[in-house]
């Protein structure tokens, strides 16, 4: 691909120091806790040195970070964790299926009783919606729209709700200060905005909020008995961690909290230019964001999947389809058609933008002389 456009999906640039942390840990490979040896100590010693960066970026002294494979993971440890059985749990239509799946899921087995807030009541309705419920999954910012819940206001009314945040697209581009907000949980992947590769993920939690793990087996401590141990984060970390990953998670997440408002004035400054080109060319526009990197358009009633394949054809790499988030496509009327979307990454520059912008307007042009 000559030009990515798919960040969204998984960040492309990766920073050198995240490739040389990976190279350097699949080169001596070792097992963080489970041996006592010079290599697996300095193993764990990475893995803690990442807990302590995340945990500090997110203010968040003293809770739990709780590695996983990927945001989605996370998410179920949270929400299958949490979940004792009878609650009110509150979500918006503006989540993934990492979010929804589960929530329905529990809701399918009667176990919680789901509310699922609508867009139109803006964060003041959801805030009282949080205030009646016993847990609540918000999710920081939508994969289609680019929408950003305010969490100040969402989360004004907590009362004694648990909260759990999904942080896969919004951080580190929001800020998320988890004392501050009254976040119990955030979820987070590692190879989106903190640039770490695919395979990792994590879940800090504060540790008053009870939490059954997801997954059992070795952890490297209590090894006499057969069942979980209670002490956080190994009992929520069963089986090798990717030690390697995690390595390389605390080089680019260091360097993406470094770089941030950089990304934010690119961000703000290139999704302006490709909305406006967009709705110039007639095209559909999705966008309830103008500085999180996320378009989404459509071109008249042309299939979603047909525009991006035409960008592949010519080198610009771009997603369609419904982008797991099923409610906010039958809010916004496009189940059938789905949306294209160009989500931004921090190597996008304004020439990248011109070359899409032009590509567009030829596509463009091509759809809409077939429609006529």
């Amino acid at each position: 691909m000559n030009i990515y456009l798919d960040n969204a999906a998984t960040s492309r640039f990766k920073p050198q120091t995240v490739l040389e942390a990976l190279i350097s840990d699949i080169r001596r490979s070792s097992n963080s806790g489970r041996s006592a040896h010079s290599d697996a100590l300095a193993a764990g010693m990475k893995i803690e040195a990442c807990r302590n960066l995340l945990s500090a970026a997110f203010g968040a002294a003293g809770f739990d970070v709780i590695f996983t494979k990927n945001c989605t993971e996370a998410l179920n440890l949270a929400i299958f964790g949490c979940i004792k059985g009878g609650e009110r749990v509150v979500t918006t239509q503006n989540e993934h299926n990492s979010v929804l799946r589960p929530l329905c899921e529990l809701a399918r087995r009667k176990l919680i009783f789901l509310d699922i807030v609508p867009r139109s009541l803006g964060d003041e309705g959801l805030a009282e919606a949080v205030s009646a419920s016993d847990v609540a999954v918000i999710g920081g910012m939508s994969n289609v729209t680019g929408a950003v819940a305010d969490l100040s206001v969402a989360l004004s009314k907590k009362g004694k709700a648990i909260v759990i945040v999904d942080g896969a697209q919004s951080v580190p581009l929001e800020d998320v200060d988890m004392r501050e907000l009254g976040i119990d949980m955030l979820a987070c992947p590692g190879h989106k905005g903190l640039h770490g590769v695919q395979g990792t993920g994590f879940l800090i939690r504060d540790p008053n909020v009870p939490l059954k793990p997801l997954l059992y087996g070795g952890t490297g401590t209590r090894s006499d008995e057969e069942f979980q141990p209670e002490e956080a984060p190994e009992a929520y970390e069963a089986g090798t961690l990717f030690s390697g990953g995690i390595a390389a998670l605390y080089a680019g997440a260091k360097w993406s909290f470094e770089h941030v408002e950089s990304t934010r004035k690119s961000f703000a400054e290139l999704t302006e230019t490709m909305v406006y080109n967009l709705k110039t060319m007639g095209c559909t526009l999705y966008c309830e964001n103008l500085k999180g990197g996320i378009i989404s358009f459509n071109v008249g009633d042309t299939d979603s999947a047909t525009i991006a394949n035409a960008l592949n054809d010519v080198g610009v790499a771009v997603r369609s389809g419904l982008h797991c988030a099923p409610l906010v496509h039958r809010r916004l009327g496009t189940l059938s058609q789905g949306a294209v979307r160009a989500s931004l990454g921090v190597e996008t520059t304004p020439q990248d933008v011109l070359a899409f912008s032009r590509a567009m307007e030829r596509i463009v042009g091509r759809y809409r002389h077939k429609a006529n």
